[in-house]
């Protein structure tokens, strides 16, 4: 078999980015030709794009990116997600004008893409986790006991709720602490300058993986409002953390077996760029309480990070992903 793989780019530090390089690897793996190129390549003159790559007319391309960077090429199956209800205006008119499929990471994927026109046929394959990138912590529970979350995508990270969630859960007689991993230069709807809090950490520095971040914890907080698929948070969970995850879009995918759920939220609409779309938005005591669970059964709360790290390993790694995408391009080419 032989697969044109287009993509925004193979960038570690973007969803996209690792997401494609993942499934290129492991699609090699199963005996799959791949040719990877980019979007960037089919904005170059045409007597120049044979240059840039191997691309094969012929063959299934498969463009993971936004709708409205897939090339306007023959036999191609768009792959894409989003993070709300809805998706943007145009989208829909991009997928069905120049795919002929097109795959979503998850059951609300395929249902919010669905709802706002998408008429070519929709399939679901799930994501993954890289068991050899993310392995398992071996240790304790450390002091004071560390809580981690992401403050770098602004408000639908739940960032404010983590951080609100914190200070309801615990006073100053509690032996905790809580980091907050940004990128550098980013901003979020908190301003870390003012923190004056000894028990919080903000760490901006770059990490040649997230693993080294996730070595910092001994839980996740992830009350985030939507996700395509949510790779942070089964990242921590395939290094034996206990997560606490929102139970909605992407993360809902065996939620159960892999986090400790946050099922008490509201929709409300979200600052994306789709039309009426909705976001799912946990409620601050809701995560306090998990965050107070795991500080007081710190050891239940590990053993539930070690069990969803196996079920991960078992179920939804990166090459169980390619091997069902594999399994689908057999079925319809």
């Amino acid at each position: 078999m032989k697969l044109n793989w287009v993509g925004n780019g193979f960038n570690q530090y973007t969803g996209y980015g690792r997401m494609g390089a993942y499934f290129v690897r492991e699609l090699c793996a199963l005996g799959v030709e791949v040719i990877p190129t980019t979007v960037q390549a089919f904005d170059a003159p045409e007597w120049l794009q044979p240059m840039l790559s191997n691309f094969d007319a012929d063959a299934l391309t498969i463009s993971l990116t936004l709708p409205t960077l897939m090339p306007d090429i023959e036999h191609q199956w768009g792959f894409t997600m989003y993070e709300d209800t809805s998706i943007p205006d145009g989208w829909a008119d991009c997928i069905n004008e120049r795919c002929e499929r097109l795959i979503v990471l998850c059951e609300h994927n395929a249902e919010s893409f669905k709802n706002a026109g998408v008429s070519v046929p929709i399939h679901i394959v799930h994501g993954g986790t890289d068991p050899d990138e993310f392995p398992v912590i071996e240790s304790d529970p450390t002091s004071p006991y560390t809580f981690l979350c992401l403050g770098d995508r602004g408000v639908r990270k739940g960032i404010e709720q983590a951080w609100l969630a914190f200070f309801d859960a615990f006073d100053d007689t509690d032996d905790v602490r809580l980091i907050i991993k940004i990128r550098e230069g980013s901003e979020s709807v908190l301003n870390y300058a003012e923190f004056t809090d000894p028990r919080i950490t903000v760490v901006s520095d770059d990490v040649e993986t997230m693993a080294d971040v996730y070595r910092m914890a001994d839980c996740f907080v992830f009350p985030s409002f939507g996700e395509g698929w949510g790779m942070p948070p089964r990242e921590a969970a395939m290094m034996g953390l206990p997560v606490i995850a929102t139970d909605t879009s992407g993360l809902s995918v065996g939620i159960d077996n892999w986090a400790i759920p946050l099922r008490d939220f509201v929709l409300r609409p979200s600052l994306l760029k789709s039309k009426d779309g909705l976001w799912a938005v946990p409620s601050v005591k809701g995560i306090a309480n998990k965050m107070r669970w795991c500080y007081e059964n710190q050891y239940q709360a590990s053993m539930i990070g070690y069990a969803s790290s196996e079920w991960l390993r078992a179920n939804q790694t990166w090459a169980h992903s390619a091997q069902a995408l594999k399994n689908l391009i057999e079925e319809y080419v």
